[in-house]
């Protein structure tokens, strides 16, 4: 004795809610999405490869501002004379970090004692604001180098033309 709903009978209506096959994925299914995942994947990877590059140059940048900063500090302590090394900086805390003397492009770590930053000696605030007085070493970035000036200014100098 079934109910009768618009000509179905009621269990008729729970054998279609039924799935006709087990519940789960085929290996066929489970392949092709694999195979779009990793497509995905090698699709961005140049991209996140480009982003990775891209986030290592600001940091760089960054690095430059902060020893920028901690040079003009130091020489309003100093009677206006720049310290001997960039060392000086993290001794006499200058700078919050000796993180901030390493190029994150570098192939080594650069410390107080061996940065990775060039640093030209012998000037005072009084000197020209043109001067570079902070650079990139040749190895750190392949593309160019950062200059920070006197003037606190930082451009990128790539193929000898500054940006």
């Amino acid at each position: 004795m079934f109910v009768k709903l618009r000509g179905a009978s009621i269990p008729g209506i729970f054998a279609r809610l039924r799935l006709s096959r087990e519940e789960g994925f085929t290996l066929t299914e489970l392949v092709f999405v694999v195979v779009i995942v990793c497509a995905f994947i090698a699709l961005l990877t140049p991209f996140i490869r480009d982003i990775r590059n891209k986030a290592r140059i600001i940091a760089c940048r960054e690095n430059l501002q902060e020893i920028g900063l901690g040079l003009k500090l130091y020489a309003s302590e100093h009677r206006e004379r720049f310290p001997a090394g960039l060392g000086e900086l993290v001794e006499g805390s200058y700078i919050w970090s000796e993180r901030c003397l390493d190029c994150p492009q570098s192939p080594h770590a650069g410390d107080a004692k061996d940065p990775d930053y060039h640093y030209v000696t012998g000037h005072t605030l009084a000197s020209p604001s043109e001067i570079e007085i902070v650079f990139d070493k040749t190895e750190n970035h392949k593309e160019g180098k950062y200059i920070l000036y006197l003037s606190g200014d930082i451009k990128w100098l790539a193929g000898g033309v500054p940006k």
